[in-house]
């Protein structure tokens, strides 16, 4: 048995007749022996597509558009029905029995395992060499991509299906090549790559191959003539240089460097050109950053086994120096990766398996390999290259810990270094990378760090400006190096003045901007990946004069339930936008939006909130003052109560409605009767007003009894007095006069003359209108 093992000896039951077809040239199709008929280039069209689906349901729309060129006519679904007639009738000639092609509720399909297809084969040959390659054995890999490159026999059939196998042809060409090299069989490979340069005189990758193989020949005077005729060729039809690898290569050749052995070591074929090196410059006075440093060191430490660490995620706030720290090791590291060292900045990436794919096929190309078309086989290939060497890969700005999983090496000596905003989750915890989650500098290592910068011996004589400028940047290295930088650039300025200016918070995230550094993108990158709830949130949490919130006070702030209110708030601190800030007196968590993400926030409401908007999260902010701390919370509900009554009297009902509906909430999560008995009368108000007298006596009533129950002599006589008002509305004469004379005897008792008078003149009322029942009695029970 081969290295592939027997693949063409499939047994497939319930299927007699073995329908046998060639795509990989031109199509042909048999069943057992004997030939089918297909005359028509629309029926093979149908046929190639329909194999090529491996069983999937192809739609109509979708052969449509293959059969037509995108513009299929109005009866294209007919014709496209007439095309599937005239198949199944042609493998019915041909002695075909029992159904193949199948229709279905969209479309068409032929049963996986009632087709032997070439291209089957094909692919598992190729996947089969890609996991040889993948463990090193390059001689089986190169024997088994040979093998499935003999599959084909001419030029396949015209369309995009013919396209997209022709590029197949192309990828698997360029990694049998490439095998070979690794094998160091470069001499018998001379021929056949000239013949597939020939066949593809623009593939940049098998030019480099065969640059390669001619000067692992003996050959140098070829290759270099090779790449003279590529360069031509790529200004004049291309409009462009080669690409770095080939030029590499060249250089390579000119110094005439004796080339490598035979048989070479796993690997060779990449590392005779120049090792990757695509880090951005070094920080300039990268500043502190001991401990974390030293964690990283991790990734480079002697060790083996399943313990050891591929791989070390940074996260941390914008602008908390987490690329700074990544590169400054990156550099400091360097020596411990001879094969280089990738970098990708992720910033504008989105997090999709697109994204994923493409970034992978970009770090394939930066290392010289080919890559390959699928996503799985190209995460192998990826996966085996790093195996076999020594390489960091560093990808900076990350939108997700997790999304960089299918980077992390299988084995071996290379590594990947993640910088995120977001927290670290459980599945990098799993992979057992280094986590490094970083702060503010502390006071002294902002401070040196200014120094660096500004200058030391300026920064010495205005110790206490500096220490203030640095408390305003809130010990953020970006924030920092903006305010050093632009006291380099003033030398008449002293500290003290540029700190007087940071002090004004309007003018702050002004002042932190200085050439190509700018707080406020940074934090934009943030803020924009946000959800609109969480950006409201966000907004609204800028406005709370306090230093820290809980989960139970932003419920108030936003109008909404304790459990979506901490949900919200966990969902910012993930992202960094909020801090942890430790657990209250009262056992609730509390959050913490330190000073520049506040100013940042306030600003974003000012460009996005409407005023009224504005105004209404700044009463509920003063509201909540008075229930900070856990045990004041009566208070807050009260105040939040009076904010909802305010809204009423500027008929601001709608957000009368939702303060008051809060307040009903609240007061009963926290067993308050005094608060219900609050709310109710307010929503049994507005229901009054509103004309919708069943709510509104089913709300007075509940809050009659709610002020019992609180024994609050106050909000009985306030529910008598509106239950009074709404039996008056209504014509109910005695329910009315027993509320409103209870309602008086009550505010008598409490010695409120302005309610006594109010109950009492709607008892004059009362007296001089006649008594009508004008509404059902269930509307005044």
């Amino acid at each position: 048995m081969s290295e592939l093992g027997d693949i063409t000896a499939v047994r497939r039951p319930g299927w007699p007749q073995e329908v046998c077809v060639t795509l990989l040239g031109p199509l042909s199709v048999r069943v057992g022996g004997t030939p089918v008929g297909i005359g028509s280039r629309a029926q093979r069209t149908v046929l190639a597509l329909l194999v090529l689906a491996r069983g999937r349901e192809v739609s109509a729309a979708e052969l449509a558009g293959a059969l037509w060129g995108g513009r299929p006519p109005a009866s294209a679904r007919i014709r496209t029905a007439l095309h599937v007639l005239a198949l199944r009738a042609a493998f019915r000639a041909a002695g075909h029995r029992g159904p193949l092609v199948l229709g279905g509720p969209a479309g068409y399909r032929i049963p996986a395992e009632a087709v032997r297809a070439d291209v089957g084969t094909f692919d598992a040959l190729v996947a089969a060499a890609r996991e040889a390659a993948g463990q090193g054995a390059f001689d089986a890999a190169g024997r088994l991509y040979r093998r499935a490159l003999d599959l084909w026999h001419g030029p396949v059939a015209a369309g995009a299906e013919g396209d997209r196998l022709c590029a197949r042809h192309l990828e698997v060409c360029t990694a049998w090549s490439g095998a070979e090299l690794e094998a160091g069989r470069h001499r018998q490979l001379v021929p056949a790559l000239t013949a597939a340069v020939r066949d593809h005189p623009l593939d940049e990758q098998l030019r480099h191959n065969l640059m390669l193989a001619q000067y692992r020949s003996g050959r140098p005077a070829e290759a270099a003539e090779e790449f003279r005729a590529w360069r031509r060729r790529c200004t004049a039809e291309l409009g462009r240089e080669p690409g770095p690898a080939v030029r590499a290569l060249y250089y390579t050749v000119l110094r005439d460097v004796p080339s490598p052995a035979a048989k070479a070591e796993p690997g060779l074929a990449v590392r005779a050109r120049a090792a990757a090196a695509q880090l951005p410059p070094d920080v300039l006075a990268f500043t502190g950053r001991g401990v974390e440093l030293r964690s990283l060191d991790a990734l480079v430490a002697e060790r083996t086994g399943p313990r050891a660490p591929y791989g070390a995620l940074v996260t941390g706030p914008a602008g908390v120096g987490k690329s700074g720290l990544a590169v400054h090791w990156a550099h400091r590291s360097a020596p411990a990766f001879p094969d280089g060292v990738l970098y990708a900045d992720l910033a504008a990436h989105d997090d999709g398996p697109a994204a994923v794919h493409a970034l992978m096929g970009r770090l394939l190309r930066a290392l010289g390999t080919p890559v390959p078309e699928d996503p799985a086989g190209r995460a192998t290939f990826y996966r085996a290259t790093l195996a076999r060497r020594r390489v960091l890969v560093l990808l900076d700005n990350a939108p997700d810990p997790s999304w960089v999983l299918p980077f992390l090496p299988g084995g071996g000596r290379s590594r990947v270094l993640v910088t995120s905003r977001r927290q670290a989750d459980h599945t990098a915890v799993a992979q057992g990378a280094v986590l490094v989650d970083l702060g503010p500098l502390p006071g002294p290592e902002a401070a040196a760090l200014v120094g660096r910068i500004a200058g030391e011996e300026r920064c010495a004589a205005e110790q206490d400006a500096v220490r203030r400028l640095c408390a305003l940047c809130d010990g953020l290295p970006l924030a920092l190096r903006i305010a050093a930088g632009r006291l380099a650039a003033r030398p008449e300025w002293s500290v003290g003045l540029l700190t007087g200016r940071l002090a004004d918070e309007r003018r702050r995230p002004d002042e932190l901007s200085l050439g190509g550094l700018d707080l406020r993108t940074s934090l934009g990158r943030s803020y924009h990946r946000l959800p609109a709830d969480a950006a409201r949130a966000y907004r609204r949490l800028a406005l709370l004069d306090t230093p820290d919130v809980t989960a139970w006070a932003a419920g108030v702030l936003l109008g909404m339930p304790v459990a979506a209110a901490e949900d919200l708030l966990e969902r910012l601190a993930a992202v960094n936008l909020l801090t942890y800030a430790g657990t209250g007196t009262d056992g609730s968590e509390r959050y913490r939006l330190p000073g520049l993400l506040r100013l940042y926030a306030r600003e974003r409401a000012e460009t996005e909130d409407p005023a009224h908007d504005r105004q209404e999260a700044r009463d509920r902010a003063g509201a909540l003052l008075f229930g900070t701390r856990g045990g004041e919370r009566r208070e807050a509900v009260r105040a939040l109560c009076r904010l909802a009554g305010a809204h009423a009297r500027q008929e601001r009902f709608t957000q009368a409605a939702a303060a008051y509906r809060q307040v009903l909430r609240l007061a009963r999560e926290q067993g308050d009767p005094a608060g219900e008995a609050a709310a109710l009368l307010g929503l049994g108000e507005l229901a009054a007003a509103d004309g919708h007298f069943d709510e509104a006596d089913r709300r007075l009533r509940a809050a009659l009894t709610a002020a019992a129950t609180a024994d609050d002599l106050a909000l009985t006589a306030r529910a008598h007095l509106a239950l009074g008002r709404q039996c008056r509305t209504l014509h109910r004469t005695g329910p009315a006069a027993r509320h409103l004379d209870a309602a008086v005897r009550a505010y008598r008792l409490l010695g409120s003359f302005p309610g006594e008078l109010a109950a009492s003149e709607e008892l004059a009322l009362l007296d001089a209108e006649p008594s009508l029942d004008l509404v059902p009695r269930q509307a005044t029970r």
